[in-house]
């Protein structure tokens, strides 16, 4: 995952109040803190994608968003 391509596309995306695309950004960079085994660091990001896919009203995502942050005990 290139970080600095990221943290670009967050910037971007938070200055559109871009909902949807901010959470598909912080899900992403969930899911690569997961795959290097950085729980906290990834439930932090989880948490973010959660409160903008809330926000987007993006109901599919905010239930997987939902049960990822419950079965690591962060609801």
């Amino acid at each position: 995952m290139d970080d600095a391509k990221l943290q670009a596309e967050l910037l971007i995306a938070h200055d559109n109040e871009d909902f949807a695309t901010l959470s598909t950004l912080y899900s992403k960079a969930a899911f690569h803190l997961e795959a290097s085994n950085n729980i906290d660091a990834a439930c932090f990001y989880w948490t973010h994608a959660f409160i903008f896919a809330l926000e987007a009203d993006l109901d599919e995502a905010t239930a997987i968003l939902r049960q990822k942050l419950a079965s690591y005990g962060r609801l």
